[in-house]
């Protein structure tokens, strides 16, 4: 009996016109078509786009070839972004309505593997590689070519990393060229005279930085630029 019903229903259906092809949803369509446009005009980064509809307005029907336009300027569109969507008529396209969407960009993010101190040594164990969304992402994230140029040399945490959360650009350093109290050795040049002073460094850096260096001798406070690990050329007395 259920299956005779079933028949029944089915050729009541078909005779009804209920039974046609599928057509997806007009947001399904306004997604497709948003990001054929952007990969039209930003192809080198297309594969790193999602296109999310949050809303749609205006008289897009579900038959109709559509396009969209976006309203923002030549910028690629990152977050909340308008389109205008247009449908085609046989006497070509008109304006039918509008979308509000959400552009999602997407990169290849470092780890961190486990939790790690500040100023703590960062081996390539300790980290990983994740495909993430990054469109709400604070500061700019470390990618790995920028992860594998830096780790050639030691790394280290330049603030305490969290396990499994992303790490910025900012947040592994080179090894310092002067540690706060390491021992330094300043060259001191004026005029004709050169000298090799024993200093202490007040504060860190690497090779480039000026820091302060402190000579007890002297009882004199001094601003010198690293130039190798432990060596500083003199730049002005404090």
């Amino acid at each position: 009996m259920l299956l005779r019903l079933t028949f029944i229903f089915l050729a009541f259906t078909a005779s009804s016109g209920f039974v046609r092809a599928t057509v997806p949803p007009v947001s399904e369509r306004i997604r497709v078509a948003a990001e054929a446009a952007l990969a039209e005009h930003f192809p080198a980064e297309a594969h790193r786009l999602r296109v999310r509809v949050i809303r749609t307005g205006g008289a897009v029907t579900d038959e109709a070839g559509l396009k969209v336009t976006f309203q923002s300027s030549d910028a690629m569109p990152r977050a909340h972004a308008k389109v205008d969507v247009w449908s085609q008529a046989s006497d070509g396209w008109t304006k039918a309505g509008w979308a509000l969407l959400y552009v999602s960009h997407f990169d290849s993010v470092v780890v961190a593997r486990e939790s790690i101190a500040q100023g703590g040594a960062v081996t390539p164990e300790q980290v990983t590689f994740a495909w993430m969304d990054v469109t709400g992402f604070r500061g700019e994230p470390l990618r790995p070519a920028a992860y594998r140029a830096l780790a050639r040399n030691d790394v280290f945490a330049a603030r305490p990393l969290r396990e499994r959360r992303p790490l910025r650009a900012g947040d592994l350093r080179p090894p310092f060229a002067a540690n706060t109290g390491d021992a330094v050795l300043m060259q001191y040049r004026r005029g004709k005279i050169t000298l090799r002073m024993a200093c202490k460094a007040r504060e860190p850096g690497f090779i480039g930085d000026v820091i302060r260096l402190y000579n007890p001798d002297t009882d004199t406070m001094y601003r010198a630029r690293l130039t190798a690990p432990g060596v500083a050329k003199w730049m002005e007395t404090r």
